[in-house]
């Protein structure tokens, strides 16, 4: 496959996934910086892809990068030590090149947690709904404005919120107890719902478009 039509492959079904992974091993608190250094991440192997060629295994170049990218970030702002470790238990055995967990289980327990660490009734639900679809369910800020019958410069200005009260109340990536669970099941399913009506509208689009070519 080609480096065009692999990168844009690898961003729909992995981008969700690697914020998911860091945030669970830095914390959810640097949320908006581990958005950046993922985007940053496809940007660079759309460069060196080109001229070295596309790595033996490319998903996990991806997330090693990333991971390496964070380090390096709290390594410069002299927190790396201080903060990250002890706040968030990254522990001693962590501290390999290649201590990223890519199994399957880790990659979905990092999404299933992220997804309820999101869905907290700290924030209000429509932006925890609006955070979820943005980060977990690859909507752009006009399709979540559409869901919400709204404009941009609100969903904007809630998922600014909504990321400034995860990291003001230090929210952990993990699974509530029990209590909490049922308390965060509403927004969670309303998430789940809007992602299958993308999924559904998009699948009908393309069968209307081969339809019409046929």
């Amino acid at each position: 496959m080609e480096k065009d039509e692999l990168i844009p492959q690898l961003f729909k079904s992995e981008y969700r996934k690697i914020i998911s992974v860091l945030c669970k091993l830095f914390g959810i608190v640097h949320i908006e910086m581990l958005e950046d250094i993922t985007n940053d991440t496809f940007l660079l192997a759309s460069e060196t892809w080109g001229l070295k060629g596309i790595p033996e295994n490319p998903t996990a170049w991806l997330y090693f990068v990333a991971k390496n990218k964070t380090k390096d970030y709290f390594k410069r702002h002299k927190t790396f030590i201080k903060k990250v470790v002890t706040d968030f238990k990254y522990h001693h055995e962590h501290s390999e090149e290649n201590d990223v967990d890519l199994s399957i289980e880790n990659i979905t327990d990092s999404q299933l947690q992220m997804i309820f660490a999101i869905c907290n009734p700290a924030i209000p639900s429509e932006a925890q709904i609006g955070l979820a679809l943005r980060i977990l369910c690859g909507f752009g800020i006009d399709e979540i404005a559409e869901a919400f019958l709204t404009n941009k410069e609100t969903i904007n200005k809630r998922l600014f919120r909504a990321k400034e009260k995860l990291r003001s109340e230090n929210v952990k990536i993990e699974l509530p107890n029990i209590d909490e669970l049922h308390n965060r099941l509403e927004p969670v399913l309303s998430t789940l719902y809007l992602l299958l009506m993308k999924v559904i509208i998009r699948a009908h689009k393309i069968q209307m478009y081969e339809r019409s070519y046929a």
